[in-house]
């Protein structure tokens, strides 16, 4: 039964991560495991990475060994590895199941999307704010040294020039491709899309490692720190390219999911050494953070559009034709049947941020 829940609350976590806005730290403080995570974390050396490594060769070597097994079993449980794991398996059968959920919404319904975001973000501002015990004038400075930097993060990272700048790359790609087949044409085959530039991979694990610093923070949302970034919906994309096993949607999350190992183990003590240190202050920041994101999550974006724009799927470049994008400006909006449902949307998302929240005082307060 323990197994069944707490697989359960991997399922959780891995729904809230992919929800910005919505805080996996804060889940870990609304079932009660936080400090058992952060434990689990903290003790991994490279000692005991050395001890599970040489575990892992024996059994690949012997797999059918009773005794290797119990050594393996033993191993996880005085860890508390195995009960890591559960939360892993949860997470990403969430992650993988709402991801290709996700896209639809964001590509259909981007305002509607974001209204409804925009309500969680808006209420899970509490949390930080609650989690300060006594705010005093000075924490004003790093609160707007938060909201400042995401600001200014957020204004430097154009989805349109991004979009343009992948297209423009894959393009030479695509023309190269094209060339070959007319000095050749005697030969039918289609010559292999170039590999992608190796700074998008590079900034993927950038991505993954400052995000799961997030993802590990009450009140922070990884998701939110990756559409801040301007990477949220490459990970969607890529995760919903799984099932159809193409590579360089598993390259990308590769390189994504390194940087998640890299940044959980470099970050985790140094997250436990400043909250330590500086509570208040960290609270206080991260509180500017969430304020400065509502202006990202702004529903409604000036809208900009590619005549032409190239993309790669399946390792082979191909073009599309008359592409939406929705930049970083924000605009006011039209008075229209839209307008009406973001509201309801950001209505339903502060009720159901609000009901997160309660639940945290509720499980705080037990």
């Amino acid at each position: 039964m323990n197994n069944i829940k707490e697989l359960l609350m991997g399922v959780c976590l891995g729904a809230a991560n992919i929800i910005p806005g919505v805080s996996g730290g804060t889940f870990l403080l609304i079932f009660n495991i936080y400090e058992r995570v952060f434990s689990i974390i903290n003790c991994i050396s490279r000692p005991l990475l050395v001890q599970a490594a040489g575990l892992a060769g024996r059994w690949l070597r012997h797999p059918l060994q009773k005794y290797t097994f119990g050594a393996v079993t033993s191993f996880c449980k005085e860890n508390d590895f195995a009960f890591l794991f559960k939360l892993i398996a949860g997470a990403l059968i969430a992650i993988v199941g709402l991801s290709p959920v996700m896209k639809h919404l964001l590509t259909h319904y981007f305002s509607l999307t974001y209204a409804f975001f925009f309500g969680l973000i808006l209420v899970s501002i509490l949390i930080p704010i609650r989690l300060i015990p006594r705010f005093k004038i000075y924490l004003l400075g790093f609160a707007c040294l938060g909201a400042a930097l995401t600001v200014m993060v957020y204004v430097q990272v154009n989805p349109y020039d991004r979009m343009k700048h992948k297209s423009d790359f894959y393009q030479t790609v695509y023309e190269s491709r094209i060339q070959a087949q007319t000095d050749r044409p005697d030969n039918g085959a289609v010559p292999p899309a170039l590999p992608g530039a190796g700074a998008e991979y590079l900034y993927a694990a950038l991505c993954g490692a400052v995000s799961i610093s997030a993802m590990v923070l009450p009140g922070i949302s990884g998701s939110l720190v990756l559409i801040l970034m301007g990477a949220y919906y490459d990970v969607l994309s890529a995760i919903s390219a799984l099932p159809f096993f193409r590579v360089e949607a598993i390259l990308y999350l590769g390189c994504f999911g390194l940087g998640i190992l890299a940044g959980g183990l470099l970050f985790a003590r140094l997250i436990s050494f400043v909250l330590r240190r500086f509570y208040d202050a960290t609270m206080a920041f991260l509180l500017g953070l969430m304020l400065g994101s509502l202006w990202a999550l702004w529903p409604f974006k000036q809208v900009a559009a590619l005549e032409t724009q190239y993309v790669r799927e399946n390792s082979i470049v191909t073009r599309l034709e008359d592409v939406v994008v929705y930049t970083n400006v924000n605009v006011v909006p039209a008075m229209d049947g839209q307008m009406g449902w973001a509201v309801i949307l950001f209505l339903a998302g502060c009720g159901i941020m609000y009901g997160f929240v309660r639940a945290q005082e509720t499980k705080t307060t037990l």
